[in-house]
């Protein structure tokens, strides 16, 4: 399912907040990108909400030791649960998939909010995907779970059930609901000795996104194989534009067949490099993705107007390693270049 309105270039939050609670998170997100609020991870809250323990809360045989930081999972102790962990896949049960709450206090933060009033056009939750996951989460020996296909297959029944749970509890308070898998590691499967190729890789992402419901999204970064990506069943792409946004124009024409289809891209035109962030305005990212959007258009031969009502604003990764401070100038100016480019190009108002 697609979004029911068009994005036209609303800003909207990726990744994790670095805040020290999730209502201060919360805070920023309803103020800053109110039509669109996602919720953050805050793993200055607690390692649990890292994206690793986050996403692998729940499988079986898993250990979280917060004192040293580590998440493993145990291979005799993972196969005791692992009958009930495909049956449940098998039946389509998101019950099983919960993500226990103190993994999760920018979930109830947001709900909460919902609760007393908060007004959004789509609610957006993100999870560690399966590429990442299956190549970050070890065994007792520090092995990655790629290596073992037994495990692997069980983590994407894993994944499959926790994205079904997330969508159902954003789905009660709306109808637009955008699910991100989040791929940071899927560069990795260019490499030669990585334990799962390429192609077994795109289809591991391609299991979990034919099977999510709502706004099926991807978050990436670095350079990437637009025509593998766009050939999955994606809704919604957010990448590095502001240091790969170049490489998406020189594949103008597969990025012209997502978007006739009703695809959404979504421009990390905001960096989180500190020093960078501190150097840059919002105005003249705005002018500069202004011009690859020109670009794109002419290369691909769609309309301008058409690439802008399917684009939404972000940063080129997440904001959660930058100081408060950093984060919530990033935030900001994600919103002040959707204004700039809305108000430039007569796109309506946003709150």
């Amino acid at each position: 399912m697609r979004l029911a309105f068009a994005p036209a270039c609303l800003p909207i939050l990726r990744g994790g907040l670095p805040h020290a609670t999730a209502h201060d998170a919360l805070a920023l997100v309803a103020s800053v990108t109110p039509d669109l609020p996602a919720w953050p991870a805050v793993p200055e809250r607690s390692f649990r909400e890292t994206a690793l323990a986050q996403a692998a809360a729940g499988f079986p045989g898993l250990t979280i030791d917060p004192e040293y930081e580590r998440v493993s999972v145990d291979h005799a102790a993972a196969e005791i649960g692992l009958d009930r962990l495909g049956l449940a896949y098998l039946r389509g049960e998101p019950g099983e998939g919960v993500l226990p709450a103190d993994h999760a206090a920018g979930l109830g933060e947001l709900l909460r909010l919902m609760d007393h009033g908060l007004r959004a056009r789509a609610l957006k939750g993100e999870v560690l995907g399966p590429v990442s996951l299956a190549l970050q989460l070890t065994d007792e020996s520090d092995r990655p779970l790629a290596y073992d296909p037994t495990l692997r297959e069980a983590l994407l029944h894993h994944l499959s059930l926790r994205v079904a749970w997330h969508y159902e509890q954003l789905s009660a308070h709306t109808d637009n609901v955008i699910i991100c898998l989040d791929e940071p590691s899927l560069d990795a499967l260019n490499l030669p000795f990585c334990p799962i190729d390429k192609d077994e890789g795109m289809g591991m992402i391609a299991r979990i996104l034919a099977d999510m419901p709502g706004c099926r999204g991807l978050g990436l970064g670095g350079n990437v194989d637009w025509a593998s990506v766009l050939a999955l069943p994606v809704d919604l792409v957010l990448l590095d534009a502001y240091e790969h946004g170049a490489a998406l124009i020189r594949d103008a024409e597969v990025v012209a067949r997502f978007l006739d289809r009703g695809g959404v891209l979504g421009w990390g035109i905001v960096p989180v490099d500190p020093s960078t962030l501190a150097q840059e305005h919002a105005d003249l990212l705005a002018q500069r993705l202004d011009r690859a959007i020109d670009y794109l258009s002419a290369s691909s031969g769609l309309d301008q107007g058409r690439i802008l009502n399917a684009s939404l604003i972000t940063s080129n990764d997440s904001l959660a390693n930058l100081s408060v401070e950093a984060a919530e100038q990033a935030l900001r100016m994600c919103a002040a270049v959707s204004r700039r480019l809305r108000s430039d190009h007569g796109l309506g108002n946003s709150r």
